[in-house]
């Protein structure tokens, strides 16, 4: 095996100029990693946020050097104390984003960040899907204790996080109401949708008192906001928590029916199997806007940053 893999280095915060395409070494896995071969990874808000340098106070005065968390690929090797997988199978998973990683052509994996592919999905659809997928799936079911009949209000639900969460809540049983811009409502009620808010046209909180779950994948709406719209014990959920939504959780969560939650998603073989499970059932179906190839990074990144994106944007590497 070579020595040397293409990979998008971060040489500081800034701009997507910063981002440059260029070799570097093959990560050295150990005794009980995997190293994958890379075929696809994706762009989630939180690469750029690292990158601008909004991220600083947790990843220190310089970015990791490679981003990226979601990947799909081929296992090219694993440490002695792998068992369950071998040379040549095709898997997925993610790598901590703040750590990142995955913007390469190989990454390496714990038995916990990765599990074998959905068999019906190709390489960029499967990696588009870890993050996006557990985030949506811990937010709903764990935090929002999802169950049938519960009526969800997803707002952003044609991003991917939105996307994923809308198809969860209808795999569940769940009566959804979504929130997207004009030209993604059709999306929106393609994937599931039972009521679809424009929020270029409408107020989002037009309804009172009807939601068991508002699920905030945007961050842009107040917890004061959100509250009218619940039902007495509802949740409002979101993996975008502002500052103030931080300090009045402790208060808010102690003295009202109606709680916040706040998400930051946890990798895990358990959860990614059960997005594997979805899949392969028909119940999630990756949404893709489009496929870079991993040198069009900086494009990507802009695209993203745009805040208009409907689904994924796919790294195609191999």
């Amino acid at each position: 095996m070579k020595n040397l893999m293409k990979a998008v280095v971060a040489n500081g915060y800034g701009t997507a100029e910063v981002l440059e395409y260029k070799e570097v070494e093959i990560p050295v896995i150990k005794e009980d990693e995997i190293l994958v071969q890379v075929h696809a990874s994706s762009v989630n808000p939180v690469d750029w946020k690292i990158r601008k340098g909004e991220m600083k106070w947790i990843t220190g005065k310089k970015p990791p050097k490679i981003l990226g968390g979601d990947y799909a690929g081929v296992v090219a090797e694993t440490g002695k104390n792998i068992t369950g997988y071998k040379k040549g199978d095709a898997v997925w998973g993610a790598v901590n984003s703040l750590k990142g990683g995955a913007y390469a052509e190989f990454v390496k994996a714990k038995n916990n960040e990765i599990g074998l592919k959905p068999e019906n999905l190709d390489f960029t659809e499967a990696a588009s899907l870890p993050i996006a997928g557990l985030t949506a799936y811990q937010s709903l079911v764990y935090k929002g204790g999802l169950k049938a009949g519960d009526h969800i209000m997803i707002n952003g639900c044609s991003g991917g996080v939105g996307l994923a969460g809308l198809q969860i809540a209808k795999a569940f049983g769940c009566r959804v109401t979504g929130v997207c811009s004009t030209r993604n409502v059709e999306l929106a009620k393609k994937m599931g949708a039972d009521e679809v808010i424009d929020y270029t046209k409408e107020d989002i909180i037009k309804y009172k008192g009807v939601y068991d779950i508002f699920f905030d994948t945007v961050g842009n709406i107040s917890f004061s906001q959100a509250k009218i719209a619940l039902k007495q014990k509802g949740s409002y959920i979101t993996p975008i928590p502002s500052f103030k939504i931080m300090l009045l959780l402790p208060i808010i969560n102690i003295t009202g029916s109606k709680k916040i939650k706040i998400i930051f998603a946890k990798l895990n073989i358990t959860d990614l199997n059960k997005l594997k499970e979805m899949a392969e059932n028909g119940k999630l179906h990756p949404v893709i806007e489009k496929v870079y190839s991993l040198d069009q990074i900086r494009e990507a990144h802009i695209r993203s940053e745009s805040g208009r994106v409907a689904g994924k944007l796919v790294l195609k590497v191999v």
